[in-house]
C-alpha cells in the first residue's frame, strides 16, 4: 500500500511539471519533454470527456487529476499505517453479517468520505476560489541574448551587471503596483493590478535600459529585452507566491514575451482590451496562442 501511496503522489508531480515548461528555454525540444506533454494532453482530454471542467471561464481539469491522486495517496497512506501498526480486519465470510466488497474499503480508507461529501467539498472549494478570482494582468521580461553577452567578459562583472539589472527592474515595476514576481536567471515574470500598469512599467523598463546600458553596466554588449504582456481573470492569494501561481493567462503572457522583437513589448488582445487608450500600440497581424499580437516600441 506504501508504493501505491507514493504513485499517488508521483502521479500528482506528473500533471504539475507541464506548468514549469513555458519557463525552461527550448524545453520542448527535448524528447522526454514531449513525451510528457502528450500524456499531459492524453489525460486532460479524457477527463474533458468525462465531466464538465469549465469554473468562471477556467479550465479546472488538471486541479481535479491532482486532487485525486492527493485524495488516494491519503487513501493509501492510511492503509499503509494501518498494517504497519499491526492492525488486521478479519471477515467470517460464512457469516450472514460479513460485509461486502464496498464496505471493506471503506473500513481499509479509514472513514474516506462517501461520494457526496467529496462532491459538496468540490463545490465548495469551487465557490472559494471563484471568490479568490480577480482581474489582473501579468509582464514577462527576459533578456536578449543573455548567453552570448557573458562570453568573454569578467565572471564577477557580469555577475554584478545582471545584478544591477535585476534591481533595475524590480525598482521599475514595483513604481507601477507590481504585486508579486518570480525571476530566473536573467527572467522575471511579474504580476499587476491592471494592465495599464504592467504596460507602463513594461515601457519604463525599455526607456529606462538606455540610461542603465550607458551609466550602470560594465560589460561590452548593451542589455536589451523583450517583453510580454497579458491580461485576464486569474486566482490570486497574497500568501500564495507568483512561482506557485499557475493559469493559462500567465502562460500566454510568457509566450508572447518569446515572439516579441528586441526591445520591444508584445501585448496580448484581452489586455489591450483593458488598456484605456491604443496609443502608440501597433498590430503586428500575427497571433500566439490564439490571441491577436499588439505591440509597442520605443519612438
Amino acid at each position: 500500500m506504501r508504493l501505491f501511496a507514493i504513485a499517488a503522489l508521483l502521479v500528482a508531480v506528473f500533471f504539475l511539471l507541464p506548468l514549469g515548461v513555458p519557463y525552461l528555454e527550448n524545453a520542448e525540444t527535448y524528447r522526454v519533454v514531449r513525451r510528457i506533454l502528450t500524456i499531459d494532453k492524453e489525460s486532460m482530454d479524457l477527463v474533458h470527456g468525462l465531466m464538465p471542467t469549465k469554473v468562471g471561464g477556467h479550465d479546472v481539469a488538471r486541479w481535479i487529476l491532482v486532487g485525486l491522486a492527493f485524495i488516494l495517496n491519503r487513501v493509501f497512506s492510511r492503509v499503509a499505517r494501518s498494517f504497519s501498526a499491526g492492525e488486521e480486519i478479519r471477515y467470517d465470510t460464512g457469516s450472514a453479517a460479513a460485509p461486502d466488497a464496498a464496505s471493506k474499503v471503506n473500513i481499509l480508507a479509514g472513514g474516506v468520505k462517501s461520494r457526496q461529501t467529496l462532491l459538496e467539498i468540490m463545490a465548495e472549494t469551487k465557490k472559494k476560489l471563484e471568490s479568490m478570482e480577480k482581474d489582473l494582468a501579468f509582464l514577462s521580461i527576459d533578456v536578449v541574448g543573455s548567453t552570448e553577452m557573458k562570453v568573454g567578459e569578467d565572471k564577477t562583472q557580469v555577475e554584478v551587471d545582471f545584478r544591477e539589472y535585476v534591481r533595475f527592474v524590480d525598482a521599475t515595476v514595483a513604481a507601477q503596483g507590481a504585486l508579486t514576481s518570480a525571476w530566473t536567471p536573467d527572467g522575471v515574470m511579474i504580476c499587476f493590478p491592471s494592465a495599464e500598469a504592467a504596460l507602463t512599467a513594461a515601457q519604463n523598463v525599455l526607456n529606462g535600459l538606455q540610461g542603465f546600458n550607458k551609466n550602470v553596466k560594465t560589460i561590452k554588449k548593451n542589455f536589451r529585452v523583450r517583453c510580454g504582456i497579458n491580461a485576464g481573470r486569474v486566482y490570486y492569494d497574497k500568501s500564495v507566491s507568483m512561482e506557485q501561481m499557475s493559469d493559462r493567462v500567465i502562460d500566454v503572457a510568457g509566450h508572447v514575451q518569446k515572439y516579441a522583437l528586441p526591445n520591444t513589448v508584445g501585448i496580448a488582445k484581452p489586455a489591450v482590451r483593458r488598456l484605456p487608450t491604443r496609443e502608440g500600440l501597433k498590430a503586428t497581424g500575427k497571433e500566439v496562442d490564439e490571441h491577436e499580437v499588439y505591440q509597442w516600441s520605443r519612438q
